[in-house]
């Protein structure tokens, strides 16, 4: 018979199973084999020797450095490590609204808060060291870990040896990750991060010299600090707040959120808890099937991976809560509460909160351009400064008007074809009270369009008319029951040419001839108020605008003593009112900001406030460096004047110009249109006892504007004129009403009443 035997395997084969358990089949023959044994235990050894070689290395180069070498950056120079006591990094500046600690925009180059130590929650910080530096707080982790490098350097040597022994792992704790990304910008292989020994030892080096100069919670602060978690954010207080929405500083982390965070800092891009919605193909008209059918294919291939993609994610949060298990940090049951289920491939492990808010662009833009105007860097406001900004806005109140403009705004172009210029506009709401600045927006849409149309200079058209009546009130002493001639005239303009002012057109016009006063405001009459304005003269109407802090300069806010407020960055002091005739009834053009801020003060009566944008603001180690105060208050008009303009402005409500749109009304309101030649310029401004707002649409092309059809549907009416309160005057309406649902609704003074009651009760029924 022939001899049957069994042929003993090559050991290079067996040595190629060395990651798990043996179970080749003639694997008894190694144990029949003492010359193969002898040899398998040699080839242990062996590594075990390279590995203590290599590792005494790593020591014996630290141990050089830590006390002779110099660590000098790539371009020779010495590195800095006091950079640290200066906190050495670029932070944001966070703005706030008035009632909220909720940041609503950031002015920043990097986005990044930093957080001392002690406001570091402990699971967080705990959870950290489990996952990054297992020994951080052990005496033998001394800027490197002797044995988790020893353990990473063997298994890099096995790999070496083309053996798949174990994962490779980095071994850099705490002090040489803050040592790469600290210096990250002086020495180029760790700005590079290659894997390489020198650079491992070059960190480690780096490390060391760390840790001899700084306690180990300075360290710790510095890079959870430093680290960068995706989307631009850097830093675990503002990761902690775009990826949980909250504030590490008051709010609680449950242990998953923790998880989310310091599973982020091995690759923020890997491990990134978001979805990422790959984009959808869009075909043109003519594609083949075929190159559809590609590109859908290739969509679902991509929604795959990303499935995949956050799959490791939430696989790797989960394995930060084992480890913070394991390290007591956490109770078992606390773990498995926490840990991800494996069948949510696709479903978002967070709910991110976005790094601006949409509704205060324009107003944050506003913010920066005081702040510049006000002296400060730009670099100061981005990188350096960390500043914490606390605005006048009201964040409800900016949210419902932002709302509804946009909205209404939307109805109205939605009627314009596609290839024609956009209706565009903007509003301001002021606190009567305070001064603050409630709210503003510039525009439909900041991240479209940044000119703020809140400082536009336009024509407030028909909404300059009560500061001709104020000025006819305070300085030439009329009063409710003189007359006015609405009678028609002709001069030479300024530019030679001829002059004939007319009345807006409508179906019930006032008749020719004197007047009662009231009239001429109230249906906002264009001959009326020019004969006023010609018997009173100019120079009272000017002064009135100026006492009320209209100047009409471009780009500019000037108080009533004409002191500059704010001015755009490089804008030169231009413009101003012009002391003619036509400027009685609006030709002049002004900023929203500054009337709607005059009207503000007819609703104090009479007492005239700068507009407050800033409140205060701190620095990066919370100290006040600007505080707004208590705001000066200084008397532009009588009392007396005041309250006829109160009383004729709420007539307009009742019988005038704005009767439609302020019917039934719960919230009393004073109002004034405003239409401007053409019309270009629609306005609205109106105030309660409590706010003033000030609204305005036009085309930034200046061109005419037609009347949208959905008005005409709401209305009733197919003939309507376009008006400010036609077309400005349901938006206003749906704002008030909005702001008022759950806010008790207050009256103006019982003098004012009574005297509308008086005015209403002598009113022309004709006119009604």
């Amino acid at each position: 018979m022939r001899r049957i035997t069994k042929r003993i395997p090559d050991p290079r084969e067996l040595l190629k199973d060395l990651s798990g358990p043996l179970h080749n089949k003639d694997f008894w023959i190694i144990r029949k084999s003492l010359w193969l044994v002898w040899f398998v235990w040699a080839f242990k050894f062996s590594l075990a020797i390279i590995t203590l070689l290599i590792t005494s290395f790593f020591g014996f180069s630290a141990f050089v450095y830590y006390y002779t070498g110099n660590l000098t950056d790539d371009s020779g120079r010495p590195l800095d490590f006091s950079k640290l006591d200066s906190r050495d990094y670029r932070q944001s500046s966070y703005i706030y609204p008035y009632d909220s600690d909720q940041p609503i925009g950031r002015f920043f180059y990097e986005i990044r808060d930093p957080i001392k130590y002690e406001e570091i929650p402990d699971l967080l910080k705990n959870a950290f060291i489990a996952a990054e530096d297992q020994r951080f707080n052990s005496w033998i982790q001394y800027g490197i870990d002797p044995l988790a490098t020893s353990r990473a350097a063997g298994i890099a040597i096995i790999h070496a040896f083309g053996l798949n022994y174990g994962k490779k792992q980095g071994a850099s704790g705490v002090p040489q990750q803050l040592a790469r990304t600290l210096f990250a910008d002086e020495v180029k292989l760790f700005r590079n991060r290659t894997p390489t020994y020198w650079r491992k030892i070059f960190e480690a080096q780096v490390a060391i010299q760390l840790v001899k100069r700084y306690p180990k919670t300075k360290l710790l602060e510095s890079l959870m600090n430093r680290v960068y978690f995706g989307h631009g954010i850097n830093g675990i207080s503002e990761a902690a707040r775009y990826y949980l929405g909250k504030d590490i500083r008051k709010d609680k982390l449950t242990p998953q959120d923790v998880a989310i965070l310091v599973g982020l800092n091995k690759s923020a891009s890997v491990y990134c808890p978001i979805f990422h919605e790959p984009a959808k193909p869009q075909f043109e008209s003519g594609i083949t099937e075929e190159k559809m059918t590609e590109a859908l294919k290739e969509y679902e291939k991509q929604k795959i991976q990303e499935g995949i993609r956050l799959h490791l994610a939430k696989d790797r949060a989960n394995w930060v809560l084992e480890r913070m298990w394991k390290n007591d940090y956490i109770n078992e049951a606390e773990m498995r509460s926490a840990l991800f289920k494996k069948d949510e491939i696709q479903a978002e492990a967070v709910h991110i909160t976005p790094l601006k808010n949409k509704d205060f662009g324009y107003g944050n833009r506003l913010v920066k351009e005081m702040l510049l105007f006000m002296g400060y860097r730009d670099e100061d406001l981005t990188s350096y400064g960390g500043f914490k900004i606390t605005t006048s806005f009201d964040s409800r109140i900016q949210m419902i008007a932002s709302e509804e403009f946009n909205k209404h705004l939307s109805l109205i172009n939605s009627e314009i074809p596609e290839n024609e210029e956009r209706l565009e506009g903007a509003f301001v709401i002021i606190d009567n009270k305070t001064g603050r600045i409630s709210a503003l927006s510039g525009g439909h849409s900041f991240d479209e369009t940044q000119y703020n149309r809140t400082l536009a200079s336009r024509s407030p058209g028909s909404a300059a008319k009560p500061l001709t009546y104020a000025a006819a009130f305070e300085y030439a002493g009329k009063t409710l029951s003189d007359q006015i001639c609405n009678c028609p005239f002709r001069m030479r303009g300024a530019n030679g040419k001829t002059w004939a002012p007319q009345n807006f057109r409508e179906d019930n016009p006032v008749s020719q001839g004197y007047i009662p006063l009231p009239i001429g405001l109230i249906r906002s009459v264009n001959l009326a108020t020019l004969n006023l304005a010609r018997s009173i003269g100019m120079e009272p109407i000017i002064n009135t605008a100026h006492d009320l802090g209209i100047w009409g300069n471009t780009r500019t806010v000037r108080d009533s003593d004409g002191n500059i407020w704010f001015k755009q960055p490089g804008q030169e002091l231009e413009g101003g009112l012009v002391p003619l005739l036509p400027t009685a009834i609006g030709a002049s053009d002004v900023n929203l900001l500054e009337l709607t801020n005059a009207y503000a003060a007819f609703a104090r009566g009479g007492i005239y406030m700068k507009p407050t944008l800033l409140t205060q603001i701190k620095d990066s180690e919370g100290k006040t460096i600007f505080n707004a105060g208590k705001p000066e208050q200084k008397r532009a008009l009588s009392q007396e004047t005041a309250n006829k303009i109160m009383i004729l402005m709420r007539a307009v409500t009742k019988v005038g110009t704005a009767k439609i749109s302020m019917r039934d009304i719960k919230q009393q309101v004073a109002c004034k249109t405003g239409t401007s030649n053409g019309p270009r310029d629609l306005l609205l401004v109106c105030y309660t006892p409590e706010i003033t707002m000030g609204i305005r649409m036009g085309y930034d092309s200046n061109k005419i504007i037609a009347l949208p059809q959905y008005l005409k549907k709401v209305s009733g009416a197919s003939n309507l004129q376009i008006s400010g309160g036609w077309v400005v005057g349901p938006l206003f309406r749906k704002i008030i009403d909005r702001i008022y649902e759950d806010r008790q609704a207050v009256d103006f003074p019982p003098e004012i009443e009574q005297g509308l009651e008086e005015l209403l009760a002598s009113y022309p029924a004709r006119y009604k």
